[in-house]
């Protein structure tokens, strides 16, 4: 193989294994986002079950890592909601499963992202990868 040609073969294949780093990256990302939502959504029928909850119901809370303490529940129609910048306001259930909606929402639009950029570089990589197949047969 010429030079040339052989300079040209190791470009495409390095430039197929970006691609294959790039894809790799993508999916990892869109599987972290697909366990958000999941999340979110273990998150929102755990608010919905709080408005069969009678005041003074025995509980437990997390105090950290695997340790909990008992408590009595009080007000559960109201939440407190971190909403950013560790800035926590009262909301209801109703209002915060808006806010997780939101949430979810927003999620699905990045996915959308992430999948279609996944498509484009399955795209590109199979291009890369014919262009190195077709070098080789020459």
């Amino acid at each position: 193989m010429p030079k040339q040609k052989s300079e040209d073969f190791q470009k495409k294949y390095l430039e197929l294994q970006i691609i294959i780093q790039q894809i790799n990256q993508v999916q990892q990302q869109l599987n972290n986002v697909q366990n958000q939502i999941l999340e979110l959504n273990n998150l929102k029928e755990s608010i919905i079950s709080l408005k069969d909850i009678k005041d003074d119901t025995d509980s437990f809370a997390p105090v950290g890592f695997n340790i909990f303490t008992k408590t009595k529940l009080k007000n559960t129609d109201e939440l407190l909601v971190n909403v950013g910048s560790n800035v926590f306001v009262t909301k209801s259930i109703d209002e915060t499963n808006e806010l997780v909606d939101s949430q979810i929402k927003q999620i699905g639009l990045i996915i959308k992202e992430l999948e279609n950029k996944l498509t484009e570089l399955e795209r590109t990589g199979e291009l890369v990868q014919n262009e190195i197949l077709q070098s080789s047969n020459k």
